[in-house]
Parts: C-alpha cells; structure tokens; sequence
C-alpha cells in the first residue's frame, strides 16, 4: 500500500495541477452535467475510470513507468485547444480540450506499456465530454422518417407535416424529447461499460458497442409507433398528455434489460489470472523530469490563457453593424410576434416590417448585433420560436451578387408556411456555416480585431408563391449586403 501511494503521489499532484489550469472547462462541463438530464452520468466517469484504474493497480505497479515524451505534441494541441475554446467560448472545444488532456497526461508519465494496462479506462474518461445534443434535430427527423411507415403499414391514416404527425384522433409532434438522444447518449456508456466487463475479444467487443448504439435508434422509434397506435385505437384515451413520457421510460427500461439479457448470454467466462506476474528490473517510479515538463507546460498554457484574457476584455460601444433605418427602403420598426426570433444579451436588436413598393406582402426583419459581450453563436439564441414552429427545408442558396446566404422553410401546427434568408455577418465578411463563422471571429479575437458581428434575417409568409417570395428575399437581401459595405467603408 505504501508503494502504491509513493508511486501515485505525483499522479495526485499532476491531476491537481490539472484541475486548476483547465478549471473553468471543468466548471462549464459540470454546469451542463447538472442541468441536462442527457448527460447527469457524467459525474460517475471519471469516478468510474479511476476505479477500474485501481481494480488494475497490481498488474499496473508490475510495469515500469518510461515517460511517454512523444505525448508531448498533443498535449500541446489540447492546450491550444482549450485557450481557443476559451477564447471563443467555444464550449465544445474547451470540454474536449480538457477530458481528452487527462487520460494523454497520465499516458505520458506512465509510458506506453504501463498504460496498455489501463487503456480502458483512459478511454472511458473521454465519457466526460458532453456531447450528442447536436444530433437531436437528425434523431427527431429518423424518428419520423422510421415511424410513419410503421403506422401507414398497420392501418392508422396519417398525414406527416415536418416532425407533426396527424391521425384522425388528433396531432403529435416528435419534439426533442422524443428524440431519445438520451437514451442513446446512456446506452453507448453502458455499451463500452459493459463491453469491456464481459467480453475479452476486440471482435466481441465492437459488436456489442454497435448494438447498443443501434437499438436505442430502432427502439425509440418503436416507442413512437407504439404511442401513436395506442392513441388511435383509444381515441386518445391513453398515450396522450404525459402518459407517453411513463410508457416511454418504461419502455428504455424493458430495452435496456433486454441489452443486458443479450450480454449476457454472450459474454465470456471470467477466468481467474494465470498470467505471471512481470518482474521489472527497474521500479515503477514517476520520473521527475515527466512531472517537471507536465508543470512548465501547464504553466505556459496559464501565461498564454492569461494574456488572451486580457485583449478579450475589450469590449466596443453599443450600435448597430446593420441598421435598417438607414436603408433605400420604407421600414417600420415593431416587434415580430409570428415568427419570435430570439436572441440573448445582444448589444442591439432591430426588428420590424420593410414595406414594399407595388408588392401585396411586406417582409419582415431582424437583427441582433453583438460585440465581445455576450455570444452570437449560443444554443439559447433562435431564429424562430421552437415552440410555435418547426423546420421544415433548410438549405444554402446564392445571390446575384454571388454572396452564400441560408434559407429555411418552417411550418406552424396550423399549417402555414414561412420562409426565413439569413446570414451571419462580420464586418464585411458573410457567413453560413456557425462553425466557420465561429471559427473566424474567434482568431480574429485573438489577434485583437474589434469589429462588430450580427445575425441578419429577412422573412416572408408563404403565400403559395414560393419562388416569387424567395426572390422577393434575394433582392432585399443584396440591398442590406450592400448597404453594409457601403457603410464600412
């Protein structure tokens, strides 16, 4: 016991170390933790991981401890990483930055070999990093997509309005609840849990952790069908209002017994260890010079962090990167109650109507500008009300003035039809994509540029004359592009 502690203390020291410099990926992540009921069995990973790590620490501490330096490259990756992240509060980047930086320090100062042995549960740290909600939108759509022809083949008259499905009885939507992104986040862990508890083979293994990805996929979409069958042969009696919620962790939970069930009848025997124990002409130690260069690291990266800070706490005056006032056109400024676009801690909103010269419709518009305070690319920022409305088409299109711009089809419960032409702008540059925008505004945040960024949107009711309507917005839309760079310039 006391060898085992002597050759853990650096470890200790080294993940103290750790958790102060990468503290505030840490904080973020366990604030998504708490408050996403998708990933709440984050906070037994790493408790989890260090048990599995102790349940090895025999043959562990038969291994000799060769510093990994190679591991120093990527180490220096997630450093940047994480400052990136940071940076950019870009919160994805700083979660992966941090869970994938602790399982890669342990690696380099135990060595290849000794780490071999715990592979496992290196790799399950990387549980840690809260991600999969980005796939909610996708599993709502293969949701539908395996629902509705289970229902149209037993008989139930259905109509399929985006992710709103009607039946005789009445309307569902396959909301983000629905999309069970929670059970297949909880499946997967459970799957490589498992996987690695009850079988020995690599073949074994992968094809346990491919069932336990596909089943949830196959089972929500069962729990739909199912729920909506029960509606239309009750005359929704049942499996309306918040009975489907039960019958649905009812039903993960038949699931996930049955996962289990199929484990087991495959796994293999646990043999007892017969493998001879390996004798190391030199002890297991910590070498001081891995735990030297673990700090000066660490170190660089808090000057580095600290430095970025600094130039990120410039912040620019309030106004507007669009104003639409001043443009060539007759606007009346009112606020949007159809389609509610919404954005959080921005420094200027403008919404209202542009009227237009000999056309029966008016478009309406909106935009939100942001400097350093506050965050343009946010999951809590929307375009539409979620609540009212849901996408039906969302696709790139181009203008005459070959600027990319995004346009999106939603559709309300009652049916009707709105097209939305946005963009994202950063002083006279345009984007699409919230990744590359992202991206962009973040390097030039570090290298200390201090223009504006905003979300610009022009929006029209489909009056069935889409194509008319979707010109109306691509000619209004190069005159706001060009309003703009006029006024940069």
């Amino acid at each position: 016991m006391i060898n085992l502690i002597v050759k853990g203390l650096p470890i200790v020291i080294i993940f103290l170390a750790w958790f102060y410099t990468y503290s505030q990926g840490i904080t973020t992540a366990i604030d998504v933790w708490s408050v996403s009921e998708i990933f709440n069995h984050c906070f037994l990973v790493i408790p989890g991981a260090l048990f599995l790590m102790y349940q090895k620490r025999t043959s562990l501490l038969e291994q000799p401890f060769f510093a990994n330096f190679w591991l120093l490259f990527p180490l220096m990756g997630t450093s940047a990483l994480y400052i990136f992240g940071y940076v950019g509060d870009i919160r994805l980047f700083m979660h992966i930055a941090t869970f994938v930086s602790l399982p890669l320090l342990i690696w380099f100062v135990i060595g290849n070999q000794a780490a071999k042995t715990i592979r496992f549960p290196l790799y399950f740290i990387l549980f840690s990093i809260p991600v999969g909600e980005q796939l909610i939108p996708f599993l709502q759509e293969l949701t539908t997509d395996l629902a509705v022809p289970l229902l149209e083949l037993t008989g139930v008259p259905i109509f399929r309005n985006g992710l709103y499905l009607d039946i005789p009885e009445g309307r569902f939507l396959v909301a983000e609840a629905c999309s069970g992104i929670s059970f297949l986040v909880a499946s997967i862990v459970f799957g490589n849990l498992y996987a690695y508890l009850s079988f020995s083979t690599v073949p074994k293994q992968l094809i346990f952790v491919f069932i336990s990805f596909a089943v949830p996929i196959i089972a929500n979409a069962l729990r739909v069908y199912g729920i909506i069958l029960t509606a239309h042969l009750t005359d929704m009696e049942y499996a309306a209002g918040a009975d489907h919620l039960i019958y649905g962790g009812v039903f993960y939970g038949i699931i996930l017994f049955l996962l289990m069930l199929i484990g087991e009848k495959f796994r293999d025997k646990i043999k007892l260890s017969t493998s001879k124990s390996i004798i190391c002409k030199k002890p297991a130690c910590i070498s001081y010079k891995s735990v030297v260069t673990i700090f000066a690291l660490f170190l660089i990266q808090n000057f580095w962090l600290s430095t970025v800070t600094i130039n990120k706490s410039t912040v620019l005056a309030n106004g507007l990167l669009a104003d639409f006032t001043k443009l060539p056109l007759a606007v009346k400024e009112e606020k949007l109650n159809a389609w509610k676009p919404h954005y959080v801690k921005a420094q200027s909103v403008q919404q209202g109507q542009i009227y237009l010269p000999n056309e029966y419709i008016n478009l309406d518009f909106f935009t939100a500008s942001y400097s350093r305070e506050g965050e343009l690319i946010s999951s809590v920022n929307h375009l539409y009300s979620a609540k009212r409305w849901t996408l039906v088409e969302r696709k790139k299109i181009k203008l005459d003035n070959g600027e990319e711009v995004q346009l999106s089809k939603i559709v309300s419960p009652s049916g009707k039809f709105r097209h939305i032409l946005s963009w994202y702008q950063f002083s006279g540059e345009t984007f699409t994509s919230k990744i590359k925008f992202k991206l962009y505004q973040t390097i030039m945040i570090m290298l200390d540029k201090t223009q504006k960024s905003a979300i610009i949107a022009l929006s029209i009711e489909d009056n069935e004359g889409a194509e008319d309507d979707i010109s109306l917005l691509k000619q209004n839309a190069i005159i706001v592009q060009k309003h703009i760079k006029d006024e940069l310039q």
